[in-house]
């Protein structure tokens, strides 16, 4: 389900804050404004089978329920269960979103998470990206 004001919203922050030339972060650390991020390489967090050191994050947060927005498509999708996105395959194996450019956040406004077709997971917000440092080995720091 599309929600035109928070995707105003997105959008506009992108914009504003980003050197991309269009709608798209490789990785969040490229920002023009000092917030907190961390990023990790995704693609070998799934080729190494540590789905977990995400789920970890997400359960130290007591984050379950996200909001969902693929850039490239357009969508959004309100109250997704993240830790089961994460597990979710299709025939050719784990599928979690990282073929498009997709936002995870919730109505707190206090973190984001940056799935990026590159294979990269961006976590900005004090707390997430604290839990973030502590839950996932550094070998996969971005």
């Amino acid at each position: 389900m599309k929600n035109p004001v928070i995707e105003k919203r997105l959008i506009e922050f992108i914009n504003k804050y980003s050197d991309a030339p269009d709608l798209y972060w490789v990785p969040l650390v490229n920002l023009r404004i000092n917030i907190l991020v961390v990023s990790f390489d995704l693609d070998k967090i799934y080729k190494n089978s540590d789905i977990v050191l995400l789920e970890n994050v997400f359960k130290i947060c007591h984050i379950s329920d996200v909001n969902v927005f693929q850039m490239d498509h357009c969508e959004y999708f309100q109250d997704e269960n993240i830790v089961e996105l994460l597990y979710e395959k299709d025939d050719d194996g784990y599928n979690f979103p990282w073929n498009v450019e997709t936002f995870y956040f919730d109505s707190s406004e206090k973190w984001l998470v940056y799935v990026s077709h590159e294979g990269t997971i961006s976590f900005t917000g004090r707390k997430i990206t604290e839990a973030a440092a502590q839950c996932i080995d550094k070998v996969y720091i971005c």
